[in-house]
Order: structure tokens, then sequence, then C-alpha cells
């Protein structure tokens, strides 16, 4: 089975004479690299869910002033509009 150079090689037509390119990254650092995307991921997306419940929640705000003039329907149509 060719291996991902070899492919790239017959793909691009490169001729037989080039050298297979190395990787420049060590291998002792895989394990911190690795690390490091699934923190950095990690972070991202709690950021993103505090950004959605924050906006969800000052989308439901109500006039506290008047608690018992909305209805039913108020909100349904609140709930609809934060659903689109």
């Amino acid at each position: 089975m060719k291996n991902q150079w070899q492919r790239y090689k017959s793909l691009e037509l490169i001729p037989d004479s080039a050298p297979e390119p190395k990787l420049n990254m060590r291998s002792d650092l895989s394990p911190l690299v690795g690390f490091w995307c699934t923190f950095i991921n990690l972070l991202v997306r709690e950021h993103l869910c505090e950004q959605r419940t924050d906006y969800l929640e000052r989308c439901w705000l109500m006039n506290y002033e008047e608690p018992y003039t909305a209805t039913s329907t108020d909100q349904l149509q609140k709930l609809w509009e934060l659903m689109n």
C-alpha cells in the first residue's frame, strides 16, 4: 500500500528523485501540543456556552415592575422569536 507521500508524488507528477519531506516537529513535544489544543478547544466551548446563555437570559428578561401583565401568549411569542 502506498504511503501518503507516494500518492502525492504520483498525483502531482513529482519525479522519483525528489526526497520525502521531513517533519520538523519533535516527537517529545507532540503530547504537549495535543494537550494545548484540547485545552484551547475546551476554553472556546465554555466561552461560547456562556455567551449563548447570557444572550438567552437577556432576551428572556421581563419587566419586573409589572410581573403579572405578561400573558402566556406573550411568553410563547418570545420563545418563538428566540428559537428563530
